[in-house]
């Protein structure tokens, strides 16, 4: 088996069966990656993609490389230049809520053309659960009827909401979170010390890229670490000072449709500050991942019951529901709130 180069951090199972799938010429017709935000999924497609390519070229041209991809071929300078005439990227444009069927339809005649460098015509659907339900319609005909040496890859957090008949016609890669030793361990390589890479192992949640981003940007942590402040000072607040903190949340969205996206990131945090408060609550401090806020978690498991911490999860689980809807964002969430 050629050695490749995907310098990919976890997921070794799932690479040993893209890679071998290349080495065997025994590709699908199209592939879903599903799981979590930050856990690699698109890093690895593009490096599946490229090996793809680069396996083809060098194949033609009867080629020997000492790895995958080779980096030197026209396919791989062309994909590193974002230019390759064959690899199609589809995802929702900025300020829509959907990727539209008009945008599918484009991304079928251009897979529909012949390839202009003789190999494989890739498209990517990054954020596939953001397929309108016409899109989805539009994107099922595509693989009803797939074109010889034409490959789609899906990229999604939750392939639930997606037709089941196009689930049906890829081959599923499931992307489970890393362990956080796999997380801490490359965050030394890249520089964190001990304590640091600890806070933020824990923290990224098994999510690579995210921990990383907390790493490498650190206006994104303190985001995150702000956020959450505002977040457990709801609890042991007036109404008043609850609905400040909430202004302070949504201020500088223009439309629902931006409360909307904003509401549901912060509901996320919500939910793992909540999980935390439970963990310590049994006994499972070593399943934590806010280790910022440690003591203040720690007089909130002892302050609250576990039935009102899971009662408050049953409740912002539904709240993310409603938002789905044309309902009042701020409303929703101020309801929610009444509960703390």
């Amino acid at each position: 088996m050629k050695k490749y180069n995907w310098q990919t951090i976890g997921h070794n199972k799932i690479v040993k069966i893209l890679q071998k799938s290349i080495e065997s010429n025994k590709l699908a017709h199209a592939y879903l990656f599903s799981g979590k935000e930050g856990l690699g999924k698109r890093f690895l497609a593009e490096k599946f993609i490229n090996s793809i390519l680069c396996h083809d070229y060098n194949l033609q041209n009867k080629q020997e490389v000492k790895s995958l991809p080779c980096n030197d071929c026209v396919f791989c300078n062309q994909l590193n230049k974002k230019i390759h005439p064959d690899v199609y990227f589809l995802k929702k444009e900025e300020d829509k809520k959907n990727i539209s069927v008009e945008q599918v339809r484009e991304m079928q005649k251009v897979l529909h053309m012949a390839s202009f460098l003789n190999s494989y015509k890739i498209a990517l659907i990054d954020s596939a659960d953001d397929l309108s339900e016409s899109a989805q319609n539009a994107l099922l005909k595509i693989l009803e009827e797939p074109k010889s040496k034409t490959i789609l890859l899906l990229i999604s957090s939750d392939y639930k909401g997606l037709l089941p008949t196009i689930v049906s016609r890829c081959q599923i890669i499931r992307f489970l979170p890393l362990a956080n030793e796999t997380i801490f361990k490359h965050l030394l390589e890249l520089g964190a010390s001990r304590e640091q890479a600890n806070l933020l192992a824990a923290l990224s949640h098994g999510q690579i890229g995210g921990a990383i981003n907390f790493y490498k940007n650190q206006d994104f942590l303190n985001e995150y670490i702000e956020n959450t402040k505002q977040f457990l000072a709801l609890f042991n607040n007036n109404i008043s000072n609850q609905f400040k903190i909430l202004d302070n949340l949504l201020v500088g969205f223009k439309n629902n449709f931006e409360i909307n996206n904003q509401l549901n990131k912060e509901l996320d945090y919500w939910q793992l500050v909540l999980r935390d408060i439970l963990a310590m609550q049994y006994n499972l401090d070593n399943l934590v991942i806010n280790l910022y806020f440690k003591d203040k978690l720690a007089d909130l498991a002892k302050k609250y019951k576990s039935w009102q911490i899971i009662e408050l999860l049953a409740k912002i689980k539904a709240v993310k529901q409603y938002l789905k809807y044309n309902i009042n964002p701020r409303l929703a969430v101020e309801n929610l709130v009444l509960n703390f």
